[in-house]
């Protein structure tokens, strides 16, 4: 409401201040039209009437007129409806021009009264008028030899629209030689040119037609054409071309003399002799080549004259030069490689030798069974033999020597899957066709002990009732082995441990060899719940394999233990004493008992056996809770003594049960013991010890309490100061089984210890036990029961209240240990047998490569006689002694002497020189073939020497100096190919890099051939410029691979042939200009400069206006054709034209002749010479004090000749009046009210309007105006204050003047005339007129009736002020009357002393200060009159009385003792007087009877007597509720401070115990379900968790995030007494 306040008058002020707005531009005719162009005769524009607020029906009398300058009748008014409409054809173009705006300014003017309205009709521009291009064809001539990016201009189009409508954009048709550019001056017009893109042809294309297509922005969008002849100029510069750079060609070795080898074509697109091509072999060729090969020089086919030898020579590369017949002459070249195929006619051979059978499944990978030596007669790819296995079998071939192989294990193998193995082994060389042949061999696979025995699962779950039979057998275990004989007999054996105190074998046994499982003894399910062991299953292999299952066995709860009772009543019977007067549910006693069992046959209810002789007994037992109490109230018909038989029973089948007897014996009120009687006594003992015992609960529950939170303390510290380690608290994730009464069980799959039920709040009464697990065996149960999620959640009935238990099954931390032992056990004796599989293959390796033969040395060439090469009698196993006896000599094919053996020590030396390029030539591979042959017995060895090439030959180049002739006008990527080096050597020696000296005009290029060979090529990688560089050197290096390289070098010299291809440059390509508009004939607007690179008549410039400038640009500017100085020759006016755009063109006098283009921007500046001009008219004074914001009081005018910022006027008004001015139309303003208007304060204005232009200087001129304000009725009538407080006293005289109003006006004449009158209303269900008047001239307030303030105690209304004006004003005022009161009421009595006397029995036997009876009364009146005291009127005879009356609360009570002198029967008489003037009264009679003590009733009597030891009885209760509250409050503070640092720590999932367990809860009904909350977690911090530990979870505080909890409030509170039980009965 305070917003709403504040807000409301600025919001009002804002909405009126748009309400006038809207009147006012009404009424000042700014209005706003558009129309399009071309529009149709007779089209809507506006309802000019309407808009202007004018009536239809005053049109005509009022002679509404439209006028309009210079546009004729184009538009025109309906007087009949009002409506504004096109009359003739608007052109935008004809009426406005390229201006960007573009209206039709008109007068409305209307008579009686006289006003004029401005309404502007904008002519909306339409895209009616196409692009248009000065011509339909632009012709061009460009030499091909014109470099890329080069630039040639063309003339744009133009649109007679504006706006988007002619903004042009441009399209050129696609080409592959030009782009279009498009640049965007500062004035959004745009030069045009074409980019080269690609070289020019004039062979492949003389002539390009390219269209250049402008389009406009209009919608739809209009275009124009023009046809862009472009014309190629020939140049000679192709040189021969052969079809490709590289000729292959295969031959077979069998070819005959005269065959043709390739047809050469290479082509010249010149014409005449330049287009003559010539063909020779390149200078660099090989002598053996002319002697194979010869070529035609005019018809380039390549003929064979010589016999080709596969073995002697496998390839030939043919360099073949093609040179036109030009001046100068160009030459391309180009490689034929000629490949001599081998013929295939030798069928290949294979042999297995050496087999090692059979073979061990075991065996590791890479092992021999069998070596393989193929062989083929035929050379190169018909001479290579590869072979292969049959597919999908575990072995594989080795190469171990050229055409040798080794058949390996290459794969697993399991004798179980697959006991045998064909293998083939196929060779297949490489002809055309192939050739093959084939072996096979059988390989078995011999067994191991390789499986160890398997169970089905890893884990087995077994339920036992208790009590079994000894011996009796409760499982079988089976595991499988899938080895044979030995290897597969599998025994069973227990996995020993301790359980508790005993060895796991005195409760359970298993049969070896059939896996029986024996229980050796009776099973107790309250010694023990949960068996858990592992039963081992090993093999009869050496060494024997084994493996382990889990056995969970789950003791089954039977109903054997009877229910026990606790406290008093065990033994005897429990004897209570109960008044008679105690009312129904009075508890008279509590039976407690217990059940050793579990689940429903611990669950007990309580039973009261009927009494003999079927009477009904006053009382009842609780049936859970065993609380006896009263079903009614008890009467003297019932028994003095009463004997309760409570019978205690469990829900087991069957159910087993114990009684209670309860001895109550009833006693009258009246009839309490003494403290002398024995009973009495017996009492107060019983009490006392009562109390005894609840002072000692009282000090046990502290004392426990204070250690629990001290232990839970030490134990947070503990938590936050250990190391956040997995392993800290024991075994990670242990699995939780829950057990219910009717034998349900589930598997926890997150196994989180939560002690809590799905549905309802978490029980009182859980114990959770939870031994740890070993690591690592929970990795797999979690996936073995995916099911039990799903299965188990939400079947949590809300009625269970028994006792939960929860097993673990414990693996001791030293088996772990000794299982980790084990495994480093294993995997060392696995190491040592890798290592020994190992070693035991490297020997059989080295002494199969030994036995057969495989020797390979290496040796370079050129090295000096004696050179070592090898200790071949060591390697090949041969002892010195027996070279000689067995006759050892080496032999070599076509090698002579070159290498020999040193019979006394077994060397193999250089004999002779090695040349590997004589020796081999340009073959990859050169090595010495070596028959190494032994006697008695007969071996023959095979020796490699491999014949390694040294860098001795240095690259080589044909000649040392090559001249090249370049025309400037080559373009850029041009490629010169170049005949590279040779290098006798191969390899890395022979792989030759090439490396061209640095220039910025060239580099080199080198392409790879699939034979390694290079070709190399000279790349133009910037264009050529005579005027720059004549002559360009280059040196080319290649460097060979060799170590130290070797280097060879060629002068390349270039020589640029120079053309003319510079064009005219200008320094800009826009030159911007700016002029005043009074600039005198002759002035220089520019000089230009333009530059031409060429020399002679190339490079004479001639400067020229462009074809396409205008006739204007041409009589306002001229331009010199030598100099081209730009100068004004007639009179430039800015208003006529503000800017002028000149194209100019720069010709050379070369053939053909080159251009250059520019552009030069002239903008005219204007000069401020005009003075604005103001005229103010259509006054309207005075104006109201009232007028609204925004009322017009005149109109201005002003006006500025010049244009731009010179004329633009601004107009200002005198500081501090309440008026402003508004821009309605261009140079038109209206004089309107800005702010509210006083008369009272200020009743006239004088302001002073200026107008200034933005000149500068700037010019000014003022006018000025006096506004007078008139008076209007705009104050209300206005009260001193806005309330006032009035007060008469009750029962005043009708018509009597109580109060007199008075407001004052500060209008004046008529409007400041108040009169007054009431705001009528209800009072009750009367009309406020008939209670107060008030007189319409004076304000006299009248009452016109007697007031009453019982009634009435406050009469409040409004008086309204209203004055004479039109319309009239007004304001109110609040009278508050409050009536005071008067005393007009006596005392009223209350009760049922109303009308008679009230009667009152009293013992004599009370003391002073007996309150006998109490007087009530009350009072109409209010305040001191109805304050009330009371007081006794003294007895008749003036005898003193023994009762006295309290002065203010009317309570009757005894002043001293009675005694037997005083009257039997007492008549008090009790005055009741108020404080009122004069005061009031009334009297109250109070008859009280006095009786003798004997005769009081039984009932105080005994409720008095026992008063006092309840009394101390209930004290000690008070002290014990406060000390438990305490304790609670303490323990609770304590959780919350733990389960505040818990959630502060590091989230470490087992820092303390088992990771993430999960406690499964049970119903009543024994169905399961998981905890998604409450961890419950017990763990030590530094061993293994406890498997005795037993947590008692009580009933805490409902959190509000449980809904379920807060719907069952009873139930937890009924939990919460369970759990207080339990929790006392543990202490």
């Amino acid at each position: 409401m305070l917003f709403a306040r504040r807000g409301g008058p600025r919001a009002q002020r804002l909405l009126l201040s748009l309400l006038l707005l809207a009147a006012w531009e009404a009424g000042s005719g700014q209005l706003h039209y558009s129309v399009p162009e071309e529009a149709k005769h007779g089209t809507f524009v506006g309802r000019i009437a309407q808009d202007l607020g004018l009536e239809l029906a005053e049109l005509v009398p009022r002679l509404f007129r439209v006028a309009t300058k210079d546009h004729g009748d184009l538009l025109e008014v309906n007087l009949q409806n009002g409506i504004l409409f096109v009359n003739s054809r608007i052109d935008r173009e004809e009426l406005c021009g390229r201006s960007t705006e573009c209206s039709i300014h008109l007068e409305v003017i209307v008579d009686r009264p006289l006003q004029v309205f401005h309404v502007e009709v904008e002519v909306k521009d339409i895209n009616d008028n196409p692009p248009v291009f000065r011509g339909r064809e632009q012709r061009m001539f460009i030499p091909e030899n014109r470099q890329l990016d080069s630039r040639f201009p063309i003339e744009g189009a133009a649109d007679r629209d504006i706006g988007v409508n002619a903004l042009l954009t441009y399209t050129l048709s696609p080409s592959d030689y030009f782009s279009l550019d498009v640049q965007a001056s500062d004035e959004l017009s745009k030069s045009l040119s074409l980019e080269l893109r690609k070289s020019l042809d004039r062979e492949e294309t003389p002539e390009l037609h390219l269209l250049l297509t402008a389009t406009d922005g209009g919608k739809p969008a209009l275009k124009g054409t023009v046809q862009l002849l472009i014309t190629v100029l020939d140049v000679n510069d192709n040189a021969p071309l052969f079809d490709q750079a590289v000729y292959r060609v295969h031959l077979l070795e069998s070819t005959a003399n005269g065959t043709l080898v390739t047809m050469l074509n290479a082509s010249d697109t010149d014409e005449g002799i330049n287009g003559e091509v010539v063909f020779s072999f390149g200078n660099d060729v090989s002598p053996n080549i002319p002697e194979k090969f010869k070529i035609d020089s005019n018809s380039g086919e390549i003929r064979v004259i010589g016999n080709l030898d596969y073995e002697e020579t496998k390839s030939y590369e043919i360099q073949v030069k093609a040179v036109d017949k030009g001046s100068p002459p160009m030459s391309n070249h180009c490689k034929v490689l000629v490949k001599v195929l081998d013929v295939n006619d030798n069928t290949p051979k294979v042999v297995i030798t050496s087999l090692s059978l059979p073979i061990r499944e075991d065996a590791p990978l890479s092992t021999v069974i069998g070596l393989i030596v193929v062989s083929d007669l035929d050379s190169g790819v018909n001479g290579q033999v590869s072979c292969s296995l049959t597919p999908n079998v575990p072995f594989k071939l080795v190469s171990t020597f050229k055409n040798y192989y080794s058949l390996v294990l290459d794969g697993a193998l399991d004798r179980e899957t697959i006991s045998d193995y064909k293998v083939v082994v196929t060779a297949r060389d490489g002809g055309s066709p192939s050739l093959w042949a084939t072996a096979s061999v059988s390989v078995e696979v011999a067994d191991v002990n390789d499986n160890a025995p398997a169970f089905a699962q890893p884990e087995y779950t077994v339920f036992v009732k208790e009590n079994n039979a000894p011996g009796s057998h409760i499982f079988t275990v089976s595991a499988r082995d899938v080895d044979a004989q030995e290897n597969a007999l599998v025994s069973y054996s227990l996995v020993e441990r301790r359980v508790g105190e005993r060895a796991l074998s005195s409760y359970v046994s298993v049969h070896a060899e059939s896996g029986k499982v024996y229980a050796l003894q009776p099973l107790n399910h309250e010694e023990l719940e949960l068996l858990q062991f592992q039963v081992s299953a090993r093999d009869a292999g050496v060494p024997p394999l084994g493996s382990n299952v889990t056995l969970q066995v789950f003791v089954l709860d039977e109903n054997d233990n009877a229910p026990a009772l606790l406290g008093p009543a065990v033994g005897g019977a429990v004897s209570e004493l109960v008044s008679r007067s105690v009312g129904a549910g009075h508890v008279v006693a509590k039976v407690r008992a217990v059940d050793a069992d579990s689940g429903y046959n611990a669950w007990l209810s309580y039973e009261l056996q009927p009494a003999a002789g079927g009477a009904r007994s006053p009382f009842r037992v609780g049936l859970y809770t065993g609380e006896i109490s009263t079903t009614r109230a008890l009467d003297e018909a019932d028994a003095s003594r009463q004997r309760l038989l409570v019978l205690v029973k469990d829900h087991g089948e069957p159910a087993l049960m114990a009684t209670a007897t309860v001895l109550v014996s009833l006693v009258d009120s009246g009839q309490a013991p003494k403290a002398s009687s024995p009973s009495l006594a017996g009492s107060v003992a019983q009490e006392a010890a009562l109390v005894d015992v609840n002072v000692y609960l009282i000090i046990a529950i502290c004392a426990v309490s204070s250690l629990l939170v001290l232990t839970l303390l030490l134990y947070t510290a503990l938590r936050c100061s250990a190391a956040p380690t997995g392993s800290m608290c024991g075994p990670g994730k242990p699995m939780l089984v829950c057990s219910s009464a009717v034998g349900s069980w589930s598997y926890s799959q997150q196994r989180r210890q939560r002690v809590c039920s799905g549905e309802v709040p978490p029980k009182t009464d859980l114990m959770a036990f939870s031994p740890g697990l070993a690591p690592g065996l929970n990795t797999s149960e979690s996936n073995e029961h995916p099911q039990v999620n799903s299965d188990l959640s939400g079947n949590v009935s809300s009625n269970s209240s028994f006792a939960l238990h929860f097993f673990l099954f414990n693996v001791k931390k030293n088996k772990f240990e000794e299982c980790q032992r084990l495994v480093m056990v294993s995997s060392l004796r696995r190491g040592r047998e890798v290592r020994k599989c190992l070693l035991l293959s490297l020997l059989l390796l080295a002494a199969w490569e030994a036995g057969s033969g495989q020797l390979h040395y290496s040796v370079p060439e050129e090295a000096k006689h004696g050179t070592f090469v090898g200790r071949i009698a060591q390697d090949l196993g041969l002892e010195l002694a027996e070279l000689v006896p067995r006759l050892f000599r080496v032999a070599t094919k076509d090698c002579g002497d070159l290498l020999e053996v040193n019979l006394q020590n077994g060397i193999l030396f250089v004999n002779s020189r090695i040349d590997r390029e004589e020796l081999c030539g340009q073959s990859a591979e050169c090595s010495i073939h070596l028959e190494v042959i032994v006697d008695r017995p007969l071996q023959v060895f095979h020796v490699e020497v491999e014949v390694k090439d040294i860098n001795d030959n240095p690259p080589a180049f044909p000649i040392i100096v090559k001249t090249l002739r370049f025309p400037e006008s080559r373009l850029i990527d041009s490629r010169f190919p170049l005949e590279g080096a040779s290098d006798a050597d191969i390899g890395v020696n022979a792989l030759l890099s090439y490396k061209l000296s640095p220039s910025e005009f060239f580099f080199l290029d080198i392409e790879i051939n699939d034979e390694l060979s290079q070709s190399l090529f000279l790349v133009l990688g910037k264009s050529l410029d005579r005027e720059e560089r004549a002559e360009i050197n280059l040196l080319l290096v290649a460097t060979d691979g060799g170590k130290p390289e070797l280097t060879g070098s060629v002068q390349i010299l270039i020589k640029v042939l120079d053309i003319n291809d510079n064009e005219p440059t200008f320094a800009q390509s826009v030159y911007k200009v700016q002029l005043l508009e009074n600039t005198a004939n002759g002035t220089l607007v520019l000089k230009l400069n333009a530059s031409d690179a060429d020399e002679g008549s190339n490079s004479e410039i001639v400067y020229s206006f462009s074809s396409d400038v205008t006739s204007a640009i041409q009589t306002k500017f001229k331009i010199d054709p030598t100099l081209g100085e730009i100068k004004t020759k007639g009179k430039l006016d800015y208003e006529e034209t503000k800017s002028y755009d000149i194209q100019v063109v720069a010709f050379d006098k070369g053939i053909p002749s080159m251009s250059g283009h520019c552009k030069v921007s002239v903008k005219l500046v204007d000069i401020n010479d005009n003075t604005p001009k103001v005229s103010i008219m259509s006054l309207s004074l005075p104006i109201k004090e009232d007028a609204t914001l925004g009322t017009v009081i005149a109109l201005i005018t002003v006006s500025d000749r010049d244009s731009g910022t010179n004329g633009q006027v601004t107009c200002t008004l005198t500081a501090h009046v309440p008026f402003k001015l508004v821009s309605t139309f261009k140079n038109y303003y209206s004089l309107v009210l800005d702010g509210a208007l006083d008369r009272e304060t200020i009743s006239d204005y004088k302001v002073v309007v200026t107008a200034r232009d933005g000149g500068s200087p700037s010019l000014w001129a003022t006018a000025s105006v006096s506004v007078e304000v008139a008076d209007v009725n705009d104050n209300a009538p206005a009260f001193a204050q806005p309330e006032y407080t009035v007060f008469v006293k009750e029962n005043n005289t009708p018509g009597s003047h109580i109060f007199t109003v008075s407001a004052r006006d500060v209008d004046a004449q008529e409007n400041a005339l108040v009169s007054y009158s009431l705001v009528e209303r209800r009072v009750g269900e009367r009309a406020l007129s008939s209670y107060v008047s008030v007189h319409a001239e004076s304000g006299k307030v009248y009452a016109l009736q007697p007031l009453d303030h019982e009634e009435l105690e406050l009469l409040q209304f409004q008086v309204s002020a209203r004055d004479a004006g039109v319309p009239p004003l007004g304001s109110n005022v609040t009278l508050q009357v409050f009536v005071l009161d008067e005393n007009d009421n006596a005392p009223a009595l209350l009760g049922p002393a109303v009308g008679g006397a009230v009667s009152e029995l009293v013992s004599r036997s009370v003391g002073a200060g007996h309150v006998v009876a109490k007087v009530r009364a009350v009072d109409a009146d209010s305040g001191y009159n109805a304050w009330l005291s009371y007081e006794l009127q003294p007895a008749a005879g003036g005898a003193r009385s023994p009762f006295r009356v309290g002065l203010y609360t009317g309570e009757i009570s005894t002043t001293r003792a009675l005694d037997e002198a005083d009257a039997p029967r007492q008549c008090l008489l009790v005055l009741v007087k108020d404080h009122g003037e004069p005061a009031l009264m009334a009297t109250a009679t109070v008859l009280v009877s006095l009786v003798d003590s004997s005769h009081e009733p039984k009932v105080l009597r005994t409720s008095f007597g026992a008063s006092s030891s309840e009394a101390a009885l209930v004290n000690v209760n008070v002290y014990l509720i406060i000390a438990i509250c305490a304790v609670s409050s303490l323990l609770v503070l304590t959780l919350l401070l733990y389960t505040a640092l818990r959630c502060s720590a590091a989230p470490s999932g087992s820092m303390c115990g088992p990771g993430k367990p999960m406690l499964v809860c049970s119903s009543a009904v024994g169905s399961w379900s998981y905890s998604q909350q409450r961890r419950h977690r017990v763990c030590s911090a530094e061993v293994p968790p406890k498997t005795d530990l037993m947590a008692f979870s009580p009933s805490l505080p409902q959190g509000p995030d449980s809904i379920e909890e807060r719907q069952q409030p009873s139930e937890s509170e009924y939990l919460g007494k369970v759990g207080l039980f339990s929790f006392l009965a543990s202490s």
